[in-house]
């Protein structure tokens, strides 16, 4: 029998709606990143050049799009590769988790759904997750399994393929149902959640995030595009992907794919955004955190992503958090993404590489050690990160997919 957190989340669940607050609400005493005037110092920028071309080339890209503010010191931004500018926009991979449990917790405050209500109540089509709540979805508890390992070769050859969330989705609805008393990395799960909200909104999931994630925010770049073929915007950094057998052969190729249909992504990896919008997204999110001592409702119960690993890398609110640092990490074909924010002290860092081999693990290790390397910086809330820039470029390696000169 599996484990349900209903009992304990219904208990919770009033602190979580007075809790939660809207994107836009920022209540850390730090400056916005947005108002950052001054560059990073000359010796603290050459590292970050160094950790971003190193990272680039453990993932076989050939351009990324990368960025780092440190509230009082000044930032660093770079678009590396050849015609790879700081205003194109990209697919933003698994950061649409984030997003998809915004929606969720705004309409659960305007009362349109409630966190623990059953997926049943608004897909009635999948009996098996009666015992199953939105919150679980959007936790990472609810057991479901990933529906990509199963349908990957079908996506990879058929990049135009337009899929129907419910589609995609019997992937994973296929497989056993967990017990939901650990963390377990789910695209099935979010888009379960995305289908739910759709239809208790009796709005597209695209209009959900329009207005409760892109307009709350004041997101202008950000938004779930149309499932038809299309290039990530009409300034999109090109995207590719270097397969097992281009790594074999020392990724000396890599196939384009930046015109793709989006929607096997749906509410896990669709979204669209750019350098700025996404580091305005996740630190106002991670101001509405709260303080790593003293995290939202939303956060507060997070679980560690592996039981033998690190046990400050956790997962909670559609978010993973490294220490203080709360965002998300991922891929989507083409291009491999992370943006995060320290909720103690404003520290945001956000990667974009065009090519999706390396995914989440490597553009997360990315992140880790540009945040370690300007956490140096002499600022005024300095951030306080439980791993260093060796560690994290030793995860930078491990997570590599192809050769580093």
């Amino acid at each position: 029998m599996r484990f349900s957190l209903r009992r304990r989340r219904t208990a919770a669940a009033a602190a979580i709606g007075v809790a939660a607050l809207l994107l836009s609400a920022c209540t850390g005493s730090n400056p916005s990143p947005s108002e950052i005037e001054d560059p990073l110092p000359d010796d603290i920028a050459t590292q970050l050049q160094d950790t971003a071309t190193h990272g680039m080339a453990a993932g076989g890209a050939s351009g990324a799009i990368v960025g780092v503010w440190v509230p009082g010191v000044g930032d660093w931004t770079a678009g590396i590769g050849d015609g790879i500018s700081t205003d194109m926009t990209f697919r933003a991979g698994q950061i649409t988790r984030s997003m998809t449990c915004d929606v969720l917790y705004a309409l659960d405050r305007k009362g349109t759904v409630s966190l623990d209500d059953a997926v049943t109540d608004y897909i009635p089509s999948v009996p098996q997750l009666s015992e199953v709540t939105l919150v679980e979805l959007c936790d990472g508890t609810s057991g479901v399994a990933s529906s990509l390992p199963r349908m990957w070769g079908e996506v990879l050859s058929n990049p135009d393929r337009d899929w129907e969330p419910r589609e995609f989705a019997s992937g994973g609805l296929g497989g056993s149902l967990g017990d939901g008393e650990s963390w377990a990395d789910s695209d099935t799960a979010f888009d379960l959640l995305g289908i739910a909200l759709s239809n208790a909104a009796h709005e597209s999931y695209a209009d959900l995030v329009q207005q409760y994630v892109a307009d709350a925010a004041g997101l202008e770049q950000t938004r779930i595009p149309a499932d038809t073929p299309a290039a990530a915007g009409s300034n999109a950094m090109p995207g590719y992907y270097t397969s097992s057998s281009q790594q074999q052969a020392g990724c000396t190729e890599s196939t384009e794919y930046t015109k793709i249909s989006p929607s096997y992504g749906f509410a896990d990896s669709s979204a669209v955004s750019t350098l700025t919008d996404l580091r305005d997204y996740v630190s106002d999110l991670a101001g509405s955190a709260g303080s790593s001592d003293d995290l939202a409702a939303r956060w507060a119960s997070s679980l560690p992503t592996s039981s033998d690993g690190d046990q400050w890398i956790r997962a909670a609110g559609g978010d993973i958090l490294y220490g203080p640092m709360l965002g998300q990490e991922g891929s989507i074909l083409g291009y491999s993404t992370a943006a995060y924010s320290d909720v103690d002290s404003g520290l945001t860092v956000v990667v974009a590489l065009n090519d999706s081999a390396g995914g989440g693990a490597l553009a997360g290790a990315i992140a880790r050690e540009l945040a370690a390397v300007a956490a140096t910086a002499p600022a005024d809330t300095p951030a306080s990160l439980p791993w260093t820039a060796e560690q994290a470029r030793s995860a930078v390696d491990a997570a590599a997919v192809c050769p580093i000169s």
